[in-house]
């Protein structure tokens, strides 16, 4: 078994140098998923539960969530849910746990979500300047969908990329199925793009299967392309530059969450009370 490719980039110069570097080599699009702790595994929220860990468990929970979102949430939506597949999008918009995992097409709005969520304490600097003080590194993953998809679904001659909702070949994973159908491995998929979020979040995701291990370890354990996942760990000596570097180049609170809540987190930032 081996471990998934790691590279570290010391600044984000280097980090769009490296992205460059792999989308000239990549068989297809790639996508990104930023993290504020580079010990975070690619698991999708239903499957962190802390009790239910068995698959069996686990399609009776997203039953039960499902259910009990259709009958609370009418009030505050404008539109009616179509099917199974715009309900769940729509949970995971909200935060409901899912078997989705959020990705994106953009590398930068991976490198903000990496650089702005990673936690910090603030200390008084040598210059007596206020520098943000990190414990942890973070991550940006990089994904490469196509040759992802063609390993998952080998099994059923699968080459046509990446999925949407109406495929044959995504019939199993579809929400409120027995999962004892479903194909084992993650898939990539385009969902539906029912919020201004995920618009400007160029959003994508991967639905989980039967086993319930994260990406990375699925990846190193059942023989995926090398370089359909890499993990980009970005050191956190070096996090306070590449949050100044994101934010210089126009990637900001009210880019990404174009809505009220992103706006007032730009202000809050921008007048000293983030943190």
């Amino acid at each position: 078994m081996s471990k998934v490719r790691e590279k570290a980039p010391k600044s984000f110069q280097e980090f769009v140098e490296l992205v460059e570097g792999l989308q000239v080599k990549a068989n297809g699009p790639l996508w990104y998923r930023g993290c504020g702790k580079s010990r975070y595994e690619l698991l999708p929220t239903l499957y962190r539960h802390e009790k239910r860990k068995k698959i069996e468990q686990l399609a009776e929970l997203e039953r039960q969530l499902i259910t009990r979102f259709r009958q609370r949430s009418i009030p505050f939506h404008g539109r009616p849910l179509t099917d199974e597949w715009d309900t769940l999008f729509f949970m995971q918009h909200y935060g409901v746990p899912t078997r989705l995992l959020d990705w994106t097409e953009n590398p930068f709005i991976g490198f903000y979500f990496a650089v702005m969520t990673a936690h910090f304490s603030r200390a008084k600097g040598s210059r007596g300047t206020e520098d943000l003080v990190f414990r942890e590194d973070a991550a940006v993953w990089v994904f490469c969908p196509v040759e992802w998809n063609s390993h998952a679904l080998k099994h059923q001659k699968f080459d046509r990329g990446i999925l949407t909702p109406g495929d044959e070949a995504l019939k199993g994973y579809r929400p409120l199925t027995e999962f004892s159908g479903m194909n084992a491995h993650p898939v990539a998929l385009y969902g539906a793009h029912n919020s201004p979020r995920i618009v400007a979040q160029r959003g994508a995701f991967t639905i989980f299967g039967q086993d319930t291990r994260p990406m990375e370890i699925i990846h190193s354990a059942h023989g995926f392309p090398e370089h359909c996942l890499v993990k980009i760990k970005l050191s956190r000596q070096k996090l306070q530059k590449m949050r100044k570097c994101i934010l210089r180049h126009g990637i900001t609170e009210s880019v990404v969450f174009p809505d009220l809540d992103g706006l007032a987190r730009e202000i809050k930032r921008d007048f000293g009370f983030e943190g």
